[in-house]
Parts: C-alpha cells; structure tokens; sequence
C-alpha cells in the first residue's frame, strides 16, 4: 500500500506474509485453548445436569413409595420376588371410622348390618365406591388378603338416617351410617375400629427400573388377590437407572420386618441409581403403624 508526498512516494507500514501467518498460528492455538475450556465447561454442565435429573427422579419414586406406605392398612404389607423381579405390595387405607354394632360369628344372619360413625367429611374428600371393602381388626396378612378369614367384608350398600346417601350430609343425618355386608365378621376390634380399603398397589423392580402396578382384574375393577402377583411387564414407570442385584439378597430393593405385640412393622427400602459411573443409594425405613 502506497501513498505519496508531494512527487516523492513513500511506502507505509503493513503485514508481511510472515507476520499475517504467524498471526494466523497464533489465533489458532489461541482457539484451539478457547474451545477446550467451552468443552470442558459444556461437559460439566451436562455431568451436573444428567445428575440433578438421576437425583430428582431417585427422590420422586422414594418419597412416592414413603408417603404411600405410610397410609398402608396395618398387616397388608408383603414381599414376593425372583431372580428378575421383586415387588412389595400392600393395601392404602381410603378411610377410618368407629363401629357402635358390629355382628360378630357365629351370628348367621345375612345380610349384615354394620353400624360406623358417618364416613362423609368434605374436607378428605373420600367417597365411598362400589366395590370397596370393610377391614375389622386384621392382624395378619392372611386376615387382609384371605376373604375366608372373615375379618375382610365386600361394602354391598351403605345408608344414612338423613337422606340416604352415606356421601353427603345433611341436617337429619345423626352422625351414623349403615354398612350392609354378606356375612358377620370373625371378632371385634379392641378399639371398635374399621378401616375402609379399595385396591391393592404393588412397586415392582425390575429389569433396572421400577414400576407402580395396581391390581384389577380383566374387566378393570379393582381387586385384592390371596396370592401375591409378581409383575413382570405392564405397570407405570417410577425410575430408571436402578442397579440393584436382585440375587443377592442383602441388595434386595424390599425386605420387611413384620410387627410384634412390642413394635410397629418396618419396611426397610434400598435402592442404588447408576448413571455415568456415579451411584446414589437410598436406605430408610418405614414404619407401618400396628393398629389393626
């Protein structure tokens, strides 16, 4: 590039072919720095983010599988496995009342009327349904899930001395209602109480995830089977990335202690997430009230 002065060019200063591609290398190393430090920040951020999503998931279907336990009929807790599936099973409880009349065995007389203090209550907003059951003073687990043992009864109908309908209140209600179930239950309950239960829920783990199952039958009403089922497809999905060995059977996800006349049942839970060669465990247990 050239300019003149008066009738006498000069020459100015500019890049030689040297300087432009020693400019050149020095841009590139200079990238070449840049973009390791972009990748390495781009990595982390996607460790930390593929981490946050393992935690959050683990944590849902922990707390889910908690609070559900928690509201489980006492003694409707059990276990049942294989070398590829494990599930825990057990009965939430949908309401809880007191009975002033309960006909006990060997009363023969059918229909049976039970009578509870009203089950309506805005505030839970529980509704009795067709097909819920009467549980009286369970205190195995063959007393929740074995219809012959008497303490567990099909709700045939259910009246009030108001308007009728044991799902609404009105001013003539006496704070009573009527069960009618087929036959008399097999003993009292100490406390006079009686539980209200709908279906049974199973968590199955398997195949490195696990599942939320309940229990109905091919028409889709709900049932509470004698025998336990072992869910081997089918189910909702609750987590991904479960790395319990369901051979060993100190890794087992499930394991229950099951209740005394001195302790509450406890279900112990352990669940181990791997993602990119990084586990989260989960150890608790839960205490399931024992009063049947």
């Amino acid at each position: 590039m050239f300019k003149t002065h008066g009738n006498n060019p000069l020459k100015t200063q500019g890049f030689t072919l040297v300087e432009l591609v020693t400019v050149i290398i020095v841009l590139g190393v200079v990238s070449v720095g840049l973009s390791g430090i972009v990748r390495t920040g781009m990595g982390i951020y996607t460790d930390v983010t593929e981490r946050d999503q393992l935690l959050s998931d683990s944590r849902f279907v922990v707390e889910r599988l908690n609070r559900e336990l928690r509201m489980a009929l006492p003694n409707s807790v059990r276990v049942r496995g294989s070398a590829s599936t494990q599930c825990i099973e057990f009965v939430p409880l949908e309401w809880v009342t007191f009975y002033t009349q309960l006909p006990i065995l060997p009363d023969t007389s059918s229909p049976v009327i039970v009578n509870v203090v009203e089950i309506v209550d805005s505030h839970a907003q529980f509704s009795l349904q067709s097909g819920d059951f009467a549980v009286v003073y369970a205190t195995t687990n063959a007393d929740v899930y074995d219809l012959s043992n008497n303490k567990r009864k099909k709700i045939d109908a259910c009246t009030d001395t108001g308007d009728g309908d044991c799902n609404t209140a009105d001013a003539n209600d006496n704070h009573l209602a009527q069960l009618q179930v087929a036959t008399a239950f097999a003993s009292n309950s100490p406390a006079s109480r009686l539980n209200i239960v709908r279906q049974a829920i199973s968590y199955c783990a398997r195949s490195g995830s696990i599942y939320r199952h309940i229990n109905i039958d091919s028409s889709g009403d709900n049932i509470i089977s004698t025998i336990q089922p072992l869910y081997t497809s089918g189910g909702i999905l609750m987590a991904e990335s479960l790395v319990n060995d369901l051979t060993i059977a100190s890794d087992l996800p499930f394991r229950i202690a099951d209740a005394t006349l001195r302790r509450n049942a406890l279900v112990q839970i352990l669940l181990a997430f791997e993602h990119n060669d990084e586990i989260v465990t989960y150890s608790n247990g839960v205490h399931i009230p024992n009063v049947p």
